[in-house]
């Protein structure tokens, strides 16, 4: 499946390019590089330097690079746990999932969104 805005929580985010936009930890703030490892609370990150830095999934907001180039802004709260978990949990709420994100209601689905679903 490919990789969207409204489908990007349900991937996996390894391999994924990330930025640090806000986190409670101060010294994270602006923090770039590739995933490595995404974990239940937390992601792995490799710097362009080549270092890694273990960052908190709870409280934060990450800009993901989708692989078509274009940048999304994920909260920590609409990926929590690891991949196969946010798939069990589509599953079981039957293919929707809704998340309030800044007053409006964000339609997360299987397939592409339709006009419909951006309302």
């Amino acid at each position: 499946m490919k990789h969207t805005e409204w489908n990007i929580v349900f991937h996996t985010l390894v391999g994924l390019r990330i930025h640090v936009l806000l986190h409670p930890d101060p010294t994270l703030r602006g923090l770039e590089g590739v995933v490595e490892l995404e974990t239940r609370r937390g992601l792995l990150v490799r710097r362009n330097t080549g270092d890694t830095s273990w960052v908190s999934k709870a409280n934060a907001i990450f800009l993901v690079q989708l692989p078509s180039g274009t940048w999304v802004v994920v909260r920590g709260e609409e990926i929590p746990g690891v991949q196969p978990e946010r798939l069990r949990r589509l599953e079981r709420y039957k293919g929707v999932g809704w998340l309030v994100r800044a007053g409006e209601k964000r339609r997360y689905t299987w397939r592409q969104p339709t006009r419909e679903d951006m309302q």
